[in-house]
């Protein structure tokens, strides 16, 4: 079995007006980007997309432009993120416009992540105010949401496996209900034609849910499921610094910041670390890629930063997992993401490598394409 990589998408570039109260009026992903500088010489900040392209997706035409990247590059779909809290939805439009009105046959699913949001990006100070609150409600509530959802699922383009289509959830472990709601949600899927629903749990930095007969599988969300689970020394360093970053002087770009970055964890250890967990083959889990990671964009000196990544580490490391992937037969790899730009995780063009990262996912599915 060949592995395909789907990508995670951020559907937050567009403005919407709880975004407006919230943090000023415009705001989108790209107030975070712009506010990215380094702390310390060789810190890679700020982040730039290519010619500028701080595109808007209340265009539809952006997201049909980035299928046609994506599936050129040899991605098999997105996972769009989703936010729905009891009810509320959040940054829907792109994806649902995505679904009633383009013609772009590029396949896609949905990932409910579905916390609470809260102030905890820059000028959050020490309260950590509730902006927008998740709950889950009652059964009528589940049923809502379902129905919501069925549209997305009854689309020829929304990725089934088994013939379910596939959810997938960033945090279960929060959804005290979620034995009955999925219970429901499996009922209704078949209610409505489907085998049932295939759900994927997310292992993120909260941990995995233990949960496990509740899933069809799960998916390790990278570099988090791995970096706060790391036991080397470099955790330990890492802690310290966690501890320490408020002698970082933000106003300045000096050698002295990098002592008190989180920076310790290398990419091409992640990528280690990685690939030796995949090798094992272990469950019935989904393997994920990142081709970077810095967040100081949105929580400056509280961020994390990845060390070193480059196109060429990106591309060796996405082969060596499509060969581990199909070798434990794991229909898909995960990749985070396509344009999470404030956190360091995208593959978009930017003005330091332009095209490279989607040229190297290009050339690590094509050369495992050619292997027997």
């Amino acid at each position: 079995m060949k592995s395909k990589v789907l990508s995670i998408y951020l559907p937050q570039f567009h403005a919407i007006p709880e975004n407006d109260q919230w943090w000023g009026k415009g705001f989108t992903e790209w107030t975070n980007v712009r506010r990215g500088r380094p702390f310390y010489p060789g810190h890679y900040q700020p982040r730039e997309p290519f010619r500028d392209n701080y595109y808007d997706l209340s265009d539809m035409k952006v997201l049909e432009k980035h299928t046609r990247m994506a599936r050129k590059a040899g991605l098999a779909g997105f996972c769009f993120y989703h936010y729905y809290f009891c009810g509320k939805k959040l940054l829907e439009k792109p994806i649902e416009a995505y679904r009633d009105h383009s013609k772009e046959s590029f396949p896609y699913c949905l990932i409910w992540a579905n916390q609470s949001w809260m102030r905890t990006w820059y000028r959050a100070g020490t309260k950590k105010m509730v902006l927008q609150q998740q709950n889950y409600g009652s059964e009528a509530d589940w049923e809502k949401h379902f129905y919501y959802l069925l549209d997305f699922f009854k689309d020829e383009r929304y990725i089934k496996i088994d013939e379910k289509p596939v959810y997938v959830i960033y945090l279960p472990q929060d959804i005290r209900c979620r034995k009955q709601m999925f219970a429901l949600w499996q009922k209704l899927a078949k209610k409505n034609g489907f085998s049932g629903i295939y759900l994927i749990a997310m292992n993120t930095s909260y941990g995995k849910d233990q949960n496990t007969a509740l899933y069809d599988a799960f998916m390790d969300f990278e570099p988090l499921s791995l970096l706060w689970t790391d036991s080397s020394w470099r955790q330990y360093l890492q802690n310290w610094k966690a501890g320490h970053t408020d002698s970082i002087l933000e106003d300045k770009k000096i050698l002295r910041n990098s002592l008190y970055t989180q920076n310790t964890f290398s990419y091409s250890y992640l990528c280690h670390r990685i690939e030796k967990k995949v090798k094992t083959g272990a469950g019935a889990i989904y393997p994920g890629v990142f081709a970077g990671w810095d967040n100081t964009p949105r929580k400056d000196a509280d961020g994390v930063v990845v060390r070193g990544s480059t196109p060429q580490k990106f591309e060796r490391h996405l082969e060596k997992m499509l060969e581990l992937s199909a070798r434990h037969e794991k229909k898909y790899i995960f990749l985070n993401a396509w344009n999470e730009w404030s956190e360091g995780a995208y593959v978009e063009p930017d003005k330091r490598y332009g095209y490279a990262y989607l040229n190297a996912i290009r050339n690590a599915v094509y050369r495992d394409s050619r292997k027997a």
